[in-house]
Order: structure tokens, then sequence, then C-alpha cells
């Protein structure tokens, strides 16, 4: 496991959606996120940003970080949301809870 903290992970995250870069997401930063899933926005740059959170938190089923949603994406996804009181679908939906929590804002 490598490390990637939360703070590199928010910075990455707002460079991705252009958004003022400070390492600390609120509002602003969470009103620009997308849906992200195997089957909307498969190849978004974040994809890849969050591949290297989970793995760095411990989802390692994730495999190898590429950049593409593909099904250990989504097995990943699914168990952090399952332990982080999310709808447990393996999309993280824009605006919604399992962002949030990928961000650090609850």
């Amino acid at each position: 496991m490598f490390l990637y903290t939360q703070n590199e992970f928010v910075r990455d995250i707002q460079a991705v959606f252009d958004v003022k870069v400070t390492g600390i997401a609120g509002p602003e930063t969470l009103l620009e996120t997308i849906t992200l899933s195997e089957v909307l926005n498969r190849k978004h740059p974040a994809i890849y940003f969050i591949q290297r959170r989970l793995f760095a938190l411990g989802y390692t089923e994730i495999g190898k970080v590429n950049g593409i949603a593909d099904a250990k994406f989504t097995s990943a996804v699914k168990r952090f949301q399952s332990n982080n009181g999310c709808i447990a679908n393996g999309e993280i939906t824009a605006r919604d809870k399992t962002w949030k929590k990928l961000l650090g804002i609850e």
C-alpha cells in the first residue's frame, strides 16, 4: 500500500475539476463533482485519483491504478460505500454522500 493523503487527494480532485486548489474540500469542490461509474464517465481523469485514494485506504481490490472504472473499481467503491454508510451501488454520484466521504466533508 502506498501513502496518498486526504490533502493530496483533495488537491488532485480540485485540479481536475478546475476548482481553487487548497487541499480542503468544501461546497465549491463538491458542486463541481460529476457522476463516475463503469457506465458514466468511466475514463474521466478523476477516476485515477479515486483509485489511488481507495488503494491507499486499503481497498486493494481496486487492483492496478489505471484511470479506468471497471469491475474492480466498482467492487472497491461498493465496499467503501458499505463501510461509510452510503448506498452501495458502485457509482459515485455527483454531489452525493460518497463524494462527501471521499473528500472528507462528511
